[in-house]
């Protein structure tokens, strides 16, 4: 008799080949007939197959079989295999079950792992804040500010992403409150001041400065200016160019600002770091040779730093190029 693990591999392999059909009422009936699976990998295959074809007709079933996954959760859907993809897919099909992604919210599931144990709902969590905020729900910022404070920073991180798409006033209040108070990762406080500079750009500029110009924690100054200079707004590269400006004697933590524009990737931003490299102190031309290769497949921005450094005549920083660009 063949190992239960190879059995079901057997099934979702089926499945898939019945998916493969184009008649789409046959495909549904296939899905359908997969969410009321008891095997909770059977019925992620199935809620994926929902997510990416968008079938919205199978909403209800979805939502059922996620209630079947929360008697006995841990031994009959580990890691929320089945939930989480069952949430995912309420999210893109629009789904407007506000009960029951408040639920979602709250919950956890605690699963045994060496040394204790470990909450494997994270996603399930953040993905139901997405999931409230489409639904428009108009206490949908307040049932969401709670997971600012859910132990784990990437539910926090989520959280945040969700709050950016609520009334834009309301949230940028919540958001800077949360900035203010601080989190124990740099990486949420980065996420906080990008959603503002999404959310109010020219409002929040002067705001989120102020995590870059104090003298703090080094690492939460490079997460600042990581999200920031990610954001791509033409706000984040002001911002990160006036903080460079304002330094007149760089060190290595100022090395987090040309980091954040080098993730910002517009045009404004390789010619200032083009101008860093023909002009600016050694360390910081050589940092900057150094981060600015992930984009070494660019071969106009190749011959343009090549034409800085020539510019600055430094072999050494010539040599770091040739080894490290060809």
């Amino acid at each position: 008799m063949p190992p239960k693990s190879n059995a079901i591999r057997e099934r979702i392999k089926e499945f898939h080949s019945d998916c493969a059909n184009a008649d789409p009422v046959k495909i549904q009936a296939t899905v359908k007939k997969a969410l009321n699976d008891r095997n909770c990998l059977m019925v992620k295959h199935a809620a994926e197959r929902c997510e990416e074809r968008l079938i919205y007709d199978l909403e209800a079933d979805l939502l059922k079989a996620y209630q079947r996954f929360l008697k006995n959760p841990v031994k009959n859907d580990p890691n929320c295999t089945a939930k989480g993809a069952i949430v995912r897919a309420l999210v893109a099909l629009d789904s407007q079950a506000v009960d029951f992604f408040i639920a979602g919210l709250h919950y956890h599931q605690c699963e045994p792992v060496w040394g204790g144990s470990e909450d494997t709902a994270v996603d399930l969590r953040a993905n139901c804040a997405m999931g409230l905020v489409n639904t428009s729900y108009h206490r949908a910022l307040i049932e969401i500010v709670a997971l600012l404070h859910d132990h784990n920073p990437h539910v926090r991180k989520g959280a945040v992403r969700a709050i950016a798409l609520t009334q834009p006033l309301a949230a940028e209040a919540v958001l800077r409150s949360k900035a203010i108070a601080g989190d124990s990762e740099p990486d949420v406080t980065g996420e906080v001041l990008s959603a503002l500079l999404k959310i109010s750009p020219q409002a929040s500029q002067a705001f989120v400065s102020r995590f870059l110009d104090c003298p703090g924690d080094p690492n939460l100054r490079q997460a600042v200016a990581v999200a920031i200079g990610a954001s791509r707004l033409d706000e984040a590269l002001e911002i990160l160019r006036s903080c460079w400006n304002n330094e007149p004697f760089k060190r290595t933590q100022d090395n987090a600002l040309l980091l954040g524009a080098i993730l910002h990737r517009s045009e404004n931003a390789f010619a200032w770091l083009l101008e860093v490299i023909a002009e600016e102190d050694r360390a910081s031309a050589r940092f900057v040779v150094e981060e600015l290769a992930i984009y070494r497949a660019d071969k106009k921005l190749s011959e343009r730093v090549k034409a800085a450094l020539a510019e600055r005549n430094d072999a050494a920083l010539t040599d770091l190029y040739n080894e490290i660009w060809r």
